[in-house]
């Protein structure tokens, strides 16, 4: 009876010693992480980002293992510019992606020390602010040939040129506009400097009146610097306190236009974290990193698109009035036969016609009245006036005088 009684309670001092350790931690397996719970903090650079990360592990180590992988995830498939973007990518980055999990410590510049530390379902849960090298991430990743290098994709499709302008001349803009400049040509974009007089080109002043256009300062100014693509960028900086001490927070807002139709192809904002600074330039980069990163995302996708439909060219052709309508219809029959998609017509009177057309395997204007010429069955020959990236300029001549006169 007495050891029967002895049983009884050895059985249940177990049960409430069971009952009491709370579940068993089991360790996650695989090199996946476990967590998911990543958060953007800045762009610091061109080529790295940082972001808040929750691990998750049985102990301290497994935790801090389990947020360098998350955090690495979030390059390549989460936040708002992940590296691979489609389905195929994703399927093909497999191999190289499970490395990068086993071997995180390659591709992270820095680890915080422990942000916050909690349990969750007997794990600890731990969270650590990490730099990440992105610029490595997608090195090897374009290895691989998952995506395409920048310098690939340039030779390939011939990436555009690009203006940047600010919408407005403050403290701020020389920063956003050369931290603009520098990650643009860090992505093999070439980059036109911009003077910073704001001087048009006479021409397209003139050709604007022609057409009857309202004014657009930065348009004009990239049509006549040649450029593909335009874009501005504008800035704020909010003040606030916290414990008494001054904060300051940025954002920047940037928008990207083709140049020959005025077509929005990229638009973003960012904004940098809200903190002490003796500097606040450099919360203006901060933001500014962010947005260009976004926006390059947004004019690369567009331009893959141009490549395999056409790109843009703006074309204002001149002549005599005598000769206008026949000239209209040649230039326009010969861009007709260049192009497989309909003809824009932006101005046409009894000697000036302004056209936009997307035409394929083309890589310039000065080739494009090239491809002009030979389909080109109106009176006179074809001469140019000007050629400026995707601008052409060119009149009818041989047929008496041209009436309008450009300076």
């Amino acid at each position: 009876m007495k050891k029967t009684m002895i049983i009884a309670l050895l059985s249940v001092a177990f049960l409430m010693l069971s009952c009491g350790s709370g579940p068993t931690c089991t360790p996650h397996k695989g090199p996946k992480p476990l967590s998911y719970q990543v958060t953007f903090v800045e762009s610091s650079g061109t080529g790295e980002m940082m972001v808040r990360a929750t691990g998750m592990g049985c102990t301290l180590e497994q935790a801090s293992l389990d947020a360098k992988r998350a955090a690495i995830w979030f390059v390549l498939e989460g936040g708002d510019k992940p590296i691979l973007k489609s389905a195929g990518e994703k399927m093909k980055a497999v191999g190289m992606e499970t490395q990068m999990f086993e071997n995180p410590n390659i591709y992270i510049r820095h680890q915080s020390p422990v942000k916050s530390k909690t349990r969750e379902a007997g794990k600890l849960k731990v969270a650590y602010v990490i730099k990440l090298d992105v610029a490595l991430i997608t090195e090897k990743m374009a290895s691989i040939g998952v995506i395409t290098s920048e310098e690939d994709l340039g030779e390939e499709l011939g990436l555009p040129t690009l203006a940047v302008m600010p919408k407005s001349y403050d403290q701020f803009s020389n920063t956003t506009v050369a931290v603009m400049q520098e990650y643009l040509q860090d992505k093999s974009f070439e980059v036109l400097v911009v003077s910073q007089a704001n001087k048009v080109n006479n021409l397209v002043q003139k050709l604007s009146t022609l057409e009857g256009a309202e004014p657009d300062p930065m348009h004009d100014m990239a049509l006549s610097l040649g450029s593909d693509i335009y874009v501005t960028i504008s800035s704020s900086l909010a003040i606030g306190s916290t414990a008494g001490m001054e904060t300051a927070k940025a954002s920047v807002q940037i928008q990207a236009y083709e140049t020959a139709t005025g077509k929005l192809v990229a638009s973003t904002s960012a904004y940098s974290p809200e903190r002490q600074v003796t500097d606040k330039n450099a919360l203006i980069q901060e933001a500014t990193n962010d947005a260009a990163a976004k926006v390059v995302s947004q004019i690369k996708k567009e331009w893959m698109k141009m490549a395999k439909k056409g790109k843009p060219f703006k074309l204002t052709v001149l002549s005599n009035s005598s000769d206008g309508p026949a000239v209209d219809a040649a230039v326009y029959g010969a861009l007709k036969a260049l192009s497989k998609r309909p003809i824009k017509r932006t101005a046409g009177g009894k000697s000036s016609f302004s056209y936009i057309a997307w035409i394929k395997n083309i890589p310039n204007a000065y080739e494009l009245l090239g491809a002009i010429k030979q389909h080109y069955k109106g009176p006179g020959s074809l001469e140019k006036v000007s050629d400026t990236g995707s601008f052409l300029v060119i009149k009818a001549a041989g047929n008496g005088e041209i009436e309008i006169t450009i300076e």
